[in-house]
């Protein structure tokens, strides 16, 4: 997904002003920052306690509308792992991209897998890739 500059800007001094007041709840300066960005199928998601790990809030942004239905029915974090399974990454890969360990990338592989009966990694992948054509 591209990021328009001017929502990659504000989001920049969120994270800044977020860096500097991790405090709960989020500032109203920063929602004021981030409400005129807000458009249907844009979801931002700010992680405070990221700070503790990483030095900074975690701030993800997702484009709700262009993905998948077949996403739909998993989980938030079992979405992540799954387009970067799709992307061919390794579970050792996604484990150090999403900070978590090993065996909860296996853990949320088998629940994908399951949840959408499907039974291989690549199923998941020509699956995906067939119903965004769609």
């Amino acid at each position: 997904m591209s990021v328009d500059p001017k929502l990659l800007s504000a989001l920049s001094s969120v994270v800044a002003e977020l860096g500097n007041v991790p405090t709960r709840p989020i500032p109203q300066s920063i929602i004021k920052t981030l409400a005129p960005l807000v458009r249907p199928g844009l979801e931002l998601t700010i992680d405070l306690d990221a700070s503790q790990a990483i030095g900074a809030p975690l701030v993800m942004l997702s484009d709700k509308s262009a993905e998948s239905p077949l996403l739909s029915a998993l989980t938030p974090r079992q979405r992540q792992v799954a387009k970067l399974v799709t992307e061919g990454k390794t579970n050792r890969q996604i484990a150090a991209e999403l900070g978590i360990t090993l065996a909860t990338v296996k853990d949320h592989v088998h629940a994908i897998l399951q949840r959408l009966k499907l039974p291989s990694r690549a199923a998941l992948t020509a699956a995906l890739n067939n119903s965004q054509k769609a």
